[in-house]
């Protein structure tokens, strides 16, 4: 006899399954579309339609044919003009490779290091040993007249650059640097030393040594890699150590600095000069870390940025090598952006003060972004807010004590054999040693 199969009667399809698909579907397309949805409301959307039909008319209609990406970077120069921010800027990508090269502490160049005086005029403080600019016969104390760019084909003639009055430092940087075995040209005017005179068949006279006689002459340098030292550290008289870090903040910053303060503390520091004159900042971090080597708590430095999720704030940890060193910061006109923040922060724990002259004024959060092809984009992405809740974008740093290099008037009356004044270090070792004196 057969028995009748007992199958399990269908489930019924829950009546909310079609509602909770579209919703779903809806997500998935929201999601999806976000992009260009928020980009048709912002208005971004027609502006690319706008900016492909220009390309597309230059391109094809312009009498002389021109490549697609000279265009390209053309039109991305302008878009980033057109923020009105002095910090950002579209990096060819000649200039992006510079900018790497100078984050990792190497750059192509000539082996020096540069000021500006008073009168802004442009001045080698420094020829590093073994340098292409101690191979061609630069010397400190030469002031820089014009820069000219040789073209590497010898086809064209050298692009001249007047560096006569220079009020922006950091641009005469990316004039001075370049590719390795490229040629570049200096007009330098110098002053003549008694040796000078006699290789000429002159005879001394007061008159030619008191700043009268000079002469301008022109080298050429030929470019090689420069790895400059980062930090010089030395025991000054009366226990006060002086450390110096020369080459901003690339990449391994604070482990040098930190290697050159256990250094010059175990000389017997009791004191110490931090020399940031002429730094131009770098990485943040570097400045953070540093920073945290004098500061025993409380806030370093804060940003503020676009959207209110990327605001940060860092913080100091106890432990550093250099937290009970009484301090003193020199800096000036060239000392800029992690420069700046490392100082202001160490001015507003009280744990320095600032001698020199007013700081450079960068407070802008800078961020780079390749482009994909070597090209870059350097932007403004924030702001730096110091412990006290500054900001020094436009301002800079006012110092505690303000005192100025001497003129460059002033160093031309000097004899060549004397050693260069440094009436800053000078100010910053007496407030040390009265200091010192003080806490006895």
């Amino acid at each position: 006899m057969a028995t009748e199969s007992h199958q399990p009667a269908p489930r019924p399809i829950p009546q909310h399954l079609p509602f909770l698909t579209l919703v779903l579907l809806l997500l998935i397309a929201l999601h999806a579309f976000h992009g260009p949805v928020r980009s048709w409301f912002s208005g971004r959307y027609r502006a690319e339609t706008q900016f492909r039909r220009a390309l597309d008319i230059c391109l094809d209609e312009y009498v002389d044919p021109r490549a697609p990406a000279e265009l390209i970077h053309g039109a991305i120069e302008g878009m980033v003009e057109a923020l009105k921010d002095r910090h950002s800027a579209f990096l060819t990508p000649t200039v992006h490779q510079r900018l790497r090269e100078h984050e990792e502490g190497r750059y192509a160049g000539l082996g020096i290091n540069i000021d500006l005086t008073r009168d802004e005029r442009l001045v080698i403080t420094r020829v590093f040993d073994d340098s292409p600019a101690l191979a061609a016969g630069l010397r400190p104390g030469d002031i820089i007249l014009w820069a000219a760019e040789h073209d590497p084909d010898g086809l064209k003639q050298p692009a001249k650059t007047d560096l006569t009055t220079v009020r922006d430092i950091t641009r005469v940087s990316a004039v001075l640097r370049g590719k390795v075995g490229s040629k570049v040209t200096l007009g330098i005017r110098r002053k003549k030393t008694p040796a000078d005179l006699a290789k000429a068949g002159l005879k001394e006279s007061a008159g030619a040594l008191k700043g009268n006689a000079t002469e301008d002459l022109e080298i050429t340098v030929v470019r090689a890699e420069i790895r400059p030292p980062l930090v010089e550290v030395k025991l000054l008289p009366d226990r006060i150590g002086y450390l110096r870090i020369i080459n901003d903040f690339p990449d391994d910053a604070t482990r040098k600095v930190r290697k050159g303060l256990e250094e010059v503390v175990a000389q017997g520091a009791k004191a110490l000069v931090l020399d940031l004159r002429g730094n131009q900042g770098g990485f943040l971090d570097e400045a953070i870390r540093i920073a945290d080597l004098f500061v025993r708590d409380g806030v370093i430095v804060s940003t503020k940025n676009r959207y209110e999720s990327e605001n940060r704030v860092f913080q100091a940890s106890p432990g550093g090598p250099g937290e009970d060193l009484p301090m003193a910061v020199l800096v000036d006109a060239g000392s800029a952006s992690a420069a700046e923040i490392l100082a202001g922060t160490l001015q507003d724990h009280g744990r320095a003060k600032l001698v020199g002259t007013k700081t450079y004024g960068k407070g802008a959060v800078s961020k780079r972004f390749p482009l994909g092809d070597g090209s870059g984009i350097l932007l403004s992405t924030g702001r730096y807010i110091l412990p006290k809740g500054r900001t020094i974008e436009g301002i800079g740093l006012e110092p505690d004590l303000v005192v100025h290099y001497p003129s460059l008037d002033e160093l031309r009356s000097l004899p060549p054999e004397a050693p260069r004044p440094d009436p800053q270090l000078d100010a910053a070792v007496k407030l040390l040693k009265d200091q010192l004196t003080t806490t006895k």
